[in-house]
């Protein structure tokens, strides 16, 4: 029996597809936007993602910037300061990203009529990954934290810990490929044929054939 189970196992590993991790798979690399929130929660936010250990986090905020800096000093403005040998930053080496994280929070502040020195802001926090290639959005999340506040001690924002594990839980274990039907194929087709004809249209000198 167990001569007879051996390549059933051996098949069936073999034709499972591997979990994707951040070393197998190149959508599980990610930045942060961080146009749309500030540095507090950006740190935060970071963190979380980093602590997960899930993906690769590339920076697009103060060290993306200190890393450009860096490489100019090296290679363009100052190259002259530096031997070749001790240019340890590359130019032109930073990772791209497949995945992007736009972060988005909004707070409001709590306060009793009995208790009016102290306070709570109350922060709703949501998470989207957004595909770099084509713009679709893919997951989206949302979660609330609370952190206290008054007039004698500063807000600390709160950490978004259990936001970026939800968002680790839905984020999709494997992409699907986009299998349509035939009418949305021949709409594709359609749109292909005028796309086309408009391009050739706006070239000067171009031959635009009829229908």
């Amino acid at each position: 029996m167990g001569k007879y189970l051996w390549p059933f196992l051996i098949c069936l590993c073999a034709c499972s597809s591997p979990p994707r991790t951040k070393w197998t798979d190149v959508s599980m690399r990610v930045f942060v936007d961080p146009d749309g929130i500030d540095p507090e929660n950006y740190t935060r936010i970071v963190n979380a993602l980093v602590s997960s250990e899930r993906f690769s986090v590339v920076d697009r905020a103060e060290a993306f910037r200190a890393i450009k800096k860096e490489q100019e000093r090296q290679h363009r403005h100052e190259s002259g300061r530096f031997e070749d040998r001790e240019k340890w930053a590359w130019w032109g080496k930073l990772l791209g990203a497949r995945t992007i994280i736009v972060p988005h929070v909004s707070c409001r502040t709590d306060q009793t009529f009995w208790n009016r020195d102290r306070a709570e802001r109350k922060c709703l926090q949501s998470l989207q990954g957004a595909n770099a290639n084509t713009g679709e959005i893919f997951v989206t999340v949302e979660g609330t934290n609370s952190a206290p506040v008054s007039h004698d001690m500063p807000f600390i924002v709160p950490d978004w810990d259990d936001t970026v594990a939800n968002f680790v839980e839905k984020y999709p274990t494997e992409w699907e490929k986009h299998n349509y039907n035939e009418n949305v194929r021949l709409y594709q087709d359609v749109s292909k044929e005028r796309a086309i004809r408009e391009t050739a249209e706006e070239t000067p000198g171009s031959k635009v054939r009829g229908p």
